[in-house]
């Protein structure tokens, strides 16, 4: 019937057609290609090892730390240091040689023209002013002689060292230590010029005595100055006063030789210091060589004598 089979159609439609009224919409559970494909796209991709940084570090560290050994070796390698000290040689000896006389020339260009100077401030001092402020301010000068002359011993005391340690090149003993030799020798020779008392120091200068000299002339004239050392005090060390030695207006002669301790036989003397020796034992003491400077046997004489020196 007709109204039957459109019954059936509409139904057939509403089953084929569902109303959306009356279902509940729920998200697909499945995505379409596209968006399958779409959403690959936007996954981040899987975390690989970071394989390449970790090598790039470690590269570097290997090379500091190869850099840092190298540094090392370097260090511990050093050319020079290995090398070591070499002996002098007779060229570099007489190097030596001439920085000894430049001590001497300082020696005679920076002390020795003042000890004419207060010589002869302290005598015109001694003549013409009263006797209270003469004894104090000559006081201040013999102090200031007694300072140079300890001035000059020091200046000595590096000369004689680099003279000691050119003869020993001249020797051909290996000098390698040179600071340290030059700096003991040094030491050495002031050590000795401080164990001394002061009549050893000064009894015996040529300057001390042209000072001492000049003042006593000056306060008493015409009377014979006694030797130096009715002026300086005896202490512990000092010979004893009734030695041997010729004394004649303040310069004392002694006729036993310094080395042989006898009676000189062909005396010789130094004109640097006006010491006499035997001649044998003088020559045989200062060697072949009529340059080679030694310093003088007599007892407290800080000069230095060749044989050249010798009349």
């Amino acid at each position: 019937m007709p109204t039957a089979s459109s019954s059936r159609r509409t139904l057939s439609r509403q089953r084929a057609e569902p109303s959306f009224d009356s279902i509940e919409v729920d998200e697909p559970t499945q995505h379409n290609v596209e968006d399958v494909e779409e959403d690959e796209d936007e996954e981040p991709r899987p975390r690989r090892p970071i394989v390449k940084k970790a090598k790039k570090k470690e590269k570097m560290r290997q090379t500091a730390q190869e850099r840092n050994v190298d540094e090392d070796v370097q260090e511990d390698d050093d050319p020079l240091e290995n090398f070591g000290d070499q002996p002098l040689d007779r060229g570099q000896a007489q190097k030596l040689a001439g920085m000894a006389s430049d001590w001497q020339t300082i020696k005679r260009k920076n002390l020795t023209p003042y000890y004419t100077v207060i010589r002869d401030v302290s005598t015109a001092f001694a003549e013409f002013a009263d006797e209270e402020q003469s004894t104090e301010f000559l006081e201040e000068m013999e102090t200031l002689v007694r300072q140079l002359l300890d001035t000059e011993t020091e200046l000595q005391a590096h000369e004689q060292t680099l003279i000691e340690i050119n003869q020993k090149i001249a020797r051909n003993e290996a000098i390698t230590d040179i600071i340290d030799r030059y700096d003991k020798g040094v030491d050495r020779n002031l050590d000795a010029y401080r164990q001394r008392t002061t009549r050893q120091k000064y009894a015996k200068s040529d300057e001390y005595a042209h000072f001492k000299q000049a003042i006593f002339e000056v306060q008493n004239p015409g009377v014979p100055m006694p030797p130096l050392t009715d002026f300086i005090p005896r202490e512990d060390g000092d010979e004893s006063d009734d030695d041997e030695d010729v004394v004649v207006g303040g310069v004392t002669q002694d006729y036993k030789c310094p080395l042989t301790l006898m009676p000189i036989v062909d005396p010789l003397t130094s004109e640097p210091c006006g010491h006499s020796f035997s001649a044998a034992a003088i020559r045989e003491f200062l060697g072949p060589h009529r340059i080679a400077k030694k310093k003088c046997p007599a007892s407290g004489c800080n000069k230095y004598i060749c044989l050249n020196d010798l009349k």
